[in-house]
């Protein structure tokens, strides 16, 4: 496998896939980890199995000779011995143009015709060509400037007779490349076709199968998550995460394509390459940052311009120096990657949450095959496997667990902010029911009001009027008849004073305040008949009584006066109204008796009384009145 094409696939392919969301993705976003999880199941299930090559391959004779790029047939002269896979930039630096393979081996001359064999080559790099005894059987598009890339296609024949001679067989393989891409011919096997072909399709899978499946994951979660960063702006991670994947995308382009299309030459095409690789390692950075709230606009800044100055480097760079520069690029590449994923682990010490945990568990997947990778890149460790790619796969799995892991966390949230909001718009619809209702009985009230100031003009300038009218007229006779109806017209008035005073009052009012017009004109009454009068209120101040409860208890203190001033000759009386534990206590009742002077037809007697009682009590909503009106004394 050549190392130069392996580098960046080495360094960078290990970062493809940490992807982990700031908030809950939704269900669409677990197909890509699940299809992820497949694909590396799958992939354990070719490695674990073990491999079925040929029990009896024949011994390969191979030497390489170079030539020019218009050589139509092999050297004549040249030919070195190497063993597959051979890379020539060691043995001829620097050197640009054709190396011939010659691979020869011997098959049983006594069987006639011989039997089937099955060839495998790994792969050839960059574009190549395959005779077998003289005959063509496969060749590239393209075999000079712009190359074919097939240096990630392995390649299965089966040959029978006539293309297959009993004896001495000669395999010729022209490889055409470039020395700054580490031109080279993979390892070829040549044995029975059912176990050559078993280890072609556990390449195929690995090379083929696993990169195609790897891009098309890569590009669903780029475009889904892109499409969360348009829709949720202030979550960066999606963007950043987005950026990665397609920069991605284009850089594992490199694994399946199989010519330099859209570019017109091999170095145009890796110059693409690296800055691909370069820029999605850039957006992983910014995404690490992100993912780990860094908000120091100075660590964004440096990051950006570390990834804008490496961009214009490899993009301005002159061809002389794009081989330096790109092995450069390559490391540079690799130690952003791991600081990112340092970044990623610290974070995850830091907030102890599972879900990073686990990301950062299974970041040390790609690191650790980073470094196998780096280490057989630089022949420090035998063997020219190299396991990065399917480490790429794996470390979905910690992708998945975490968005699981967030999208539950989101769910709970949700729920319980739809349960709190439930809760608060079923109080703020209480609140706005109650406020209706108030606001529904404070019109009804002003309505009540209004209507009952119109009744109180209405009677107080009409019947009033008219009643004041008859008692002074009766008032200047002295008629027994008219006395008496002298008598009923004032009783009349003052029930009406009484009435037009209560309607000019609020509900809202305090009981004291109710009383003071009353307690006014009573106390006048009083002293005009000699009677010394004293008031006590105790507790009245915030107690209220409705419209009508109002009236009636007026109407029962004003009865309890007007039966002193008639029935019990006082001379002194006390008034005294509390307000005791949800009930009402009034009296009024004499404290001294004499005969009075001006009233001789009076006849003396023991002391009279006259007291009247009421109570109320408020049980729940409803009102109770009982009273019991006071003794009158007999004339």
């Amino acid at each position: 496998m050549p190392r130069q094409e392996h580098l960046p696939q080495a360094r960078c392919a290990v970062a493809c896939r940490c992807r982990v969301q700031r908030a809950g993705a939704g269900s669409a976003a677990l197909i890509f980890p699940a299809g992820a999880l497949f694909a590396w199941l799958a992939l354990l299930a070719f490695l674990l199995v073990p491999s079925t090559a040929a029990a009896e391959t024949p011994r390969l004779q191979a030497e390489a000779a170079r030539s020019a790029w218009d050589a139509a047939s092999p050297p004549t002269e040249g030919w070195t011995p190497v063993t597959l896979p051979d890379g020539w930039t060691a043995r001829w630096p620097g050197f640009d143009g054709v190396v011939w393979y010659r691979l020869r081996w011997d098959e049983p001359a006594d069987v006639a015709p011989p039997r089937p064999v099955g060839l495998m080559i790994e792969y050839i790099n960059m574009a190549g060509a395959v005779y077998l005894n003289g005959s063509l059987i496969d060749s590239d598009s393209s075999l000079v400037e712009p190359l074919s890339r097939s240096w990630n296609l392995p390649r299965y024949w089966t040959f029978d007779a006539p293309l297959l001679r009993p004896g001495a067989n000669e395999l010729l393989v022209r490889v055409s490349g470039l020395a700054p891409y580490q031109p080279s011919l993979g390892a070829v096997t040549i044995g029975e076709p059912h176990s050559v072909h078993a280890l072609y399709r556990e390449a195929d899978f690995t090379r083929r199968a696993m990169q195609m499946l790897d891009i098309g994951l890569t590009l669903g979660m780029g475009v889904l998550y892109g499409m969360f960063w348009l829709f949720r702006r202030k979550e960066v991670p999606y963007g950043w995460f987005g950026l990665f994947s397609l920069l991605w995308v284009l850089y594992s382009y490199n694994y399946v394509a199989v010519s330099p299309w859209p570019f017109g030459s091999t170095e145009a095409f890796q110059r693409f390459n690296h800055l691909a690789m370069f820029a999605s390692v850039g957006a992983f950075l910014m995404f690490a940052l992100a993912y780990c709230e860094i908000t120091h606009k100075a660590a964004h800044r440096a990051a950006l311009a570390f990834t804008a100055a490496g961009l214009a480097t490899l993009l301005l760079s002159p061809s002389s120096v794009q081989e330096p520069l790109r092995n450069a690029t390559v490391l540079v590449t690799l130690a952003t990657f791991f600081g990112s994923i340092a970044l990623i682990m610290r974070n995850a010490i830091r907030s102890r949450r599972t879900e990073a945990a686990v990301l950062s568990l299974c970041l040390l997947i790609p690191v650790a095959t980073g470094v196998h990778d780096t280490l057989v890149f630089l022949e420090w460790l035998p063997g020219g496997l190299y396991y990065a790619t399917m480490s790429a796969s794996a470390t979905m799995l910690g992708i998945a667990f975490t968005l699981t892991w967030r999208m539950v966390k989101s769910m709970r949230l949700v729920e319980n902010f739809n349960v709190e909001l439930q809760q608060r718009v079923a109080q703020a619809t209480r609140e706005l029911a109650e406020g209706l209702r108030r606001q529904h009985d404070a019109e009804l009230e002003q309505t009540r009001l209004a209507e009952r100031l119109s009744l109180v003009r209405d009677l107080h300038d009409g019947l009033g009027m008219t009643l004041s009218s008859h008692i002074n007229t009766l008032g200047n006779r002295e008629d027994a008849q008219d006395g008496i109806a002298l008598w009923a017209l004032r009783e009349v008035n003052d029930d009406l004073r009484l009435i037009i005073e209560s309607a000019t009052f609020d509900e809202a009012d305090d009981l004291a305040e109710r009383l003071a017009p009353l307690r006014h004109r009573c106390t006048r009454l009083l002293e005009a008949a000699d009677i010394e009068c004293r008031w006590t209120l105790e507790g009245l101040r915030g107690c209220r009584l409705g419209g009508k409860r109002g009236l009636d208890f007026l109407r029962v203190v004003q009865e309890a006066l007007a039966n002193v001033i008639k029935h019990s000759g006082a001379t002194q009386v006390s008034i005294r109204i509390e307000a005791r534990q949800g009930s009402w206590f009034c009296r009024s009742a004499t404290m001294a008796v004499a005969l009075r002077t001006n009233r001789p037809h009076l006849p003396a007697r023991s002391p009279a009384w006259a007291s009247a009682t009421c109570r109320c009590a408020q049980r729940a909503s409803a009102a109770r009145w009982r009273s019991s009106p006071a003794p009158r004394a007999r004339r």
